[in-house]
């Protein structure tokens, strides 16, 4: 499928952005190029661009800043997927970031392939025909979700599907009402350890491997949904519409 939709990348660091730059093109994307945050809103506006790759640490207007403003500019620039790219990795920078309602979140050093194949998945859920729900942290109100066949019931943690009960463990329960709720959406590992369990566990990302993998052996495959593997990024649980 041919791509012409536009990238606007703000990063200060020359060789990243020149890198960024031939891989996007490469992807068939078109690479809009800023080195500084200040023109952010006026280029946005002008260009129109599918996705803004922001750097967060840069030298007049941090990332974070300008994802607030951004965010706080009028539709449809507001709706503008982002994604931060940049060295700081530490857990609380990504709350903190997707707090303020950025797309993905993706660390220097990286593998410029893994950056193209997040962009490309932002960009298919965000250009979905319905606006997908923002993501919710697991321990919100607890409430009944239904999907097809597939029933969750957090608060009882109770799993049905066709009416048959599934014995899954509370943390799993967690985590498949968390990717439930988000259909559509990607999130990486680390997310997940994040949002599911709070950073509180010490096994690693492994642990959502193995978790993800008793799902799937006892939910079975269905037509209706499938949670979903993204080489190099994450889990979706993906719905099957028609």
């Amino acid at each position: 499928m041919e791509r012409s939709e536009k990238i606007l990348v703000v990063d200060d660091e020359l060789n990243i952005v020149e890198v960024i730059r031939l891989y996007l093109e490469h992807a068939d994307f078109e690479p809009v190029i800023l080195y500084r945050g200040g023109q952010v809103v006026e280029t946005l506006r002008e260009t129109k661009p599918a996705l803004v790759l922001l750097d967060v640490m840069m030298p007049d207007l941090s990332g974070f800043e300008l994802c607030q403003i951004i965010r706080s500019m009028e539709d449809p620039y507001r709706m503008t997927p982002i994604i931060f790219l940049t060295a700081k990795g530490e857990a609380i920078d990504k709350l903190r970031g997707f707090n303020l309602g950025v797309d993905d979140y993706i660390v220097k050093p990286f593998d410029p392939n893994e950056l193209v194949a997040r962009i490309k998945a932002v960009l298919r859920r965000t250009q979905l025909p319905q606006q997908l729900p923002v993501p919710k942290p697991y321990d919100e109100k607890k409430k009944v979700l239904r999907i097809g066949s597939l029933m969750i019931d957090q608060e009882q943690y109770r799993v049905t599907v066709q009416g048959t009960k599934i014995d899954l463990t509370p943390k799993e329960v967690d985590l498949l009402y968390f990717l439930a709720s988000n259909h559509d959406r990607v999130y990486t590992r680390e997310d997940l350890l994040g949002y599911v369990w709070n950073f509180d566990f010490n096994g690693g990302t492994r642990t959502v491997d193995a978790h993800v993998k008793n799902l799937r052996k006892k939910l079975g495959v269905h037509k209706e949904w499938t949670i979903q593997t993204l080489w190099g990024i994450g889990y979706s649980f993906e719905v099957h519409h028609g």
